[in-house]
């Protein structure tokens, strides 16, 4: 028995689940999944390297590297057989960038999807007033 699958992290799911000019039919199309995509964005559309493309998805780079090779080998499939690719399912969850604020009196951090810049708040920590707007982006 192999061991279990982890779950891949994917920025957001493509604009298209489809590529073709209709809602293909499963017996004439070939089904990428969300990590054989986000995968095949990383390396190939954003350039990063297979290891910091792997960080990125939460693997390693060995299994970043099957990921991908099993993505060529499906869009390869597509394309000499005149197939229809759809992008659907796989063991994946949605990355997130991070919004909130941190207080620099008590180095606490805390998320608030709904933080601004010019927004006053106090720490949910120490109760100061000295606290400073946080984003962190995701790659």
């Amino acid at each position: 028995m192999g061991r279990r699958t982890r779950r891949r992290w994917v920025f957001k799911p493509p604009n298209n689940a489809y590529f073709t000019g209709t809602h293909p039919q499963m017996e004439n199309c070939i089904v990428l999944t969300l990590a054989e995509f986000e995968a095949m964005r990383l390396k190939h559309y954003s350039k990063l390297t297979q290891e910091r493309a792997a960080d990125s998805m939460g693997i390693s780079q060995p299994t970043f590297s099957r990921i991908l090779e099993i993505s060529h080998q499906k869009i390869t499939q597509a394309l000499i057989e005149g197939k229809e690719i759809r992008v659907h399912g796989g063991n994946i969850d949605y990355k997130l960038s991070f919004i909130g604020y941190g207080c620099w009196n008590c180095d606490h951090i805390w998320e608030d999807r709904s933080a601004s810049r010019g927004k006053k708040v106090k720490c949910v920590k120490c109760d100061s007033e000295n606290v400073y707007y946080f984003e962190r982006e995701i790659i």
